[in-house]
């Protein structure tokens, strides 16, 4: 009955609140005052992707409802993209050719984010993704390599949570907030 009266089951309830967390993390201003990520449409969007990853990333390989909720999520994602897009300004018509993009660029990281992942220096090999992506315009001050660092730490963060526990809790993004971290491989 809950759901006929509003068209969405629990777990889509559940990953709209999963994707606020990714968002809220996502806002953190330390990524844009301490890290110099960009405060603009691109450079959030990269932080935002970072962390939409880290989570599909941990629930891709998990049984049928975590796969659901991550697509949910990724549901969720495109969207708060389309409803920015038409705040933005951009006309009815442009919208979807826009969400194409982004989702492109989306499976694009993922790719890159998951190659790093299976490499035998990840925070370094997340540094390269990241330069390339995020920094590529601006003079390198290192902050690639402490992203890297952070980025390596919550995906073994989140390696070491059980899927139920991210789903229920909430608990996604645990730790220290972009402090070089003792990863080590």
């Amino acid at each position: 009955m809950f759901k006929a009266l509003f068209g969405r089951n629990v777990n889509t309830e559940l990953a709209h609140a999963l994707y606020g967390v990714v968002v809220a993390r996502s806002r953190d201003r330390q990524f844009y005052i301490r890290y110099q990520v960009p405060d603009t449409f691109d450079g959030r969007f990269e932080i935002l992707v970072m962390h939409l990853f880290l989570l599909h990333n941990r629930l891709k390989n998990e049984d049928h409802r975590s796969r659901q909720i991550s697509q949910l999520v990724f549901d969720a994602f495109i969207d708060d993209m389309d409803s920015a897009l038409r705040e933005a300004g951009v006309g009815d018509q442009s919208v979807p050719k826009k969400i194409a993009k982004m989702t492109q660029v989306f499976y694009g990281r993922t790719g890159a984010y998951e190659l790093a992942l299976d490499s035998d220096h990840i925070p370094d090999a997340l540094s390269i993704v990241i330069r390339r992506n995020l920094y590529a315009e601006l003079e390198s001050n290192g902050a690639e390599s402490d992203l890297g660092h952070y980025m390596a730490w919550q995906a073994a963060d989140l390696a070491n949570k059980q899927a139920l526990d991210i789903a229920q809790k909430q608990a996604v993004y645990e730790g220290p907030l972009l402090e070089r971290t003792a990863y080590d491989t």
